[in-house]
């Protein structure tokens, strides 16, 4: 397949996995996935995502991975979607330009806007609300569970089956949320048995 396709494949990929009309704490994703990572949004918009990114196209031997800008309107628009791509030559320094853009305001960096990620094959998720300080790694069975782990660690990420347990240094804390949104992400994020 030509890189084109691959980057238009990975694009549909994120897209499709969620309800663009649902936020959080609802459950945004489409499909039935595994389990859910819950980590601060920070680390999407970092170098170190580079890492997560390599071990991901690694796992699913995938080609690209798109980072898809939903803005913040609660609907889909016609227009082609904002998307960022990441492939294996991929460095930090790319990836940091890239949400850079021309270090305006408007950049990716500085926006509080919601985002999705997802590679050409689709065995996993991200979706992100910067304006609330969550972002969220659906996986699906396709990933093994010594990924799952790596990725936990490399993300700061808690499980949501962790509601219950506050946070350690950088993990995500589900014990700072507000008490109603913490119960529905629950509610909402039930993960099947993995």
């Amino acid at each position: 397949m030509s890189t084109e396709v691959l980057k238009q494949t990975a694009v549909r990929n994120a897209i499709s996995c969620i309800r663009s009309e649902r936020r959080f704490p609802r459950q945004v994703f489409v499909g039935d996935w595994t389990d859910y990572l819950f980590f601060y949004p920070e680390v999407l918009f970092e170098a170190r995502f580079v890492e997560v990114k390599n071990l991901l196209l690694k796992e699913e031997n995938a080609s690209v991975i798109a980072v898809v800008n939903l803005g913040n309107a609660n609907n889909k628009t016609e227009e082609e979607p904002r998307a960022i791509f990441l492939d294996h030559d991929t460095t930090p320094k790319d990836y940091i330009a890239g949400l850079m853009g021309d270090g305006s305001p408007t950049s990716w960096m500085f926006l509080m806007d919601r985002y999705v990620c997802a590679s050409d094959k689709g065995h996993w998720s991200i979706y992100c609300e910067k304006e609330n300080d969550v972002a969220v790694l659906a996986v699906g069975e396709a990933v093994s569970r010594y990924t799952y782990s790596q990725l936990a660690k490399l993300l700061n990420a808690q499980s949501i089956r962790s509601v219950l347990m506050p946070g350690k240094g950088q993990l995500f804390d589900f014990q700072k949320l507000v008490p109603e949104w913490r119960s529905a992400l629950t509610a909402e994020y039930q993960p099947s048995d993995r």
